[in-house]
């Protein structure tokens, strides 16, 4: 990786794999990373980095409550119990930081589609007619699987 970034070296690159030179001086590479820490520092200093921002946690909360939410459960067929459907902040929050880390929302929006599924599963199934349904953290394992993000990073 380091030869082919090289501008003094990847003029005359030869694969080893086709042993046919070729002539890199001219290719733009392009890279994709989430974190730069695990990089090595001699690649870090031959590439350009360009950071993209994404959603911040904040915003994905919003984009959740106002957007995800409402839509999953309409969706699943939940409209006539709404507001007997409960996701408290704590557990808002912690789907955000342990399922949905990246920069937009699309895994974010099939967990919360697979969350109001599961509900809807069990309204149908009288599990829980006509009650509050309140889910909690301890229910995340059941409904959407293991916590994919261990680490308790913060977001702003």
């Amino acid at each position: 990786m380091l030869e082919i970034l090289d501008p003094e070296q990847n003029n005359a690159f030869t694969d080893d794999y086709l042993d046919v030179p070729l002539d890199l001086s001219k290719v733009l590479f392009l890279c994709t990373a989430n974190d730069l820490s695990t990089l090595h520092p001699a690649v870090l200093d031959r590439m350009e980095i360009i950071e993209i921002a994404g959603y911040t946690h904040v915003e994905k909360l919003h984009i959740l409550d106002n957007y995800l939410y409402p839509e999953a459960i309409k969706k699943a067929g939940l409209i006539d119990h709404m507001n007997d459907v409960r996701i408290s902040s704590d557990v808002r929050n912690y789907i955000i930081s342990a399922y949905a880390r990246e920069a937009g929302v699309r895994s974010l929006k099939k967990y919360i589609n697979r969350i109001a599924e599961k509900i809807a599963f069990q309204v149908v199934d009288n599990k829980s007619p006509n009650k509050l349904i309140d889910i909690e953290k301890s229910d995340l394992d059941e409904l959407i699987g293991p916590a994919i993000f261990a680490s308790k990073r913060i977001y702003d």
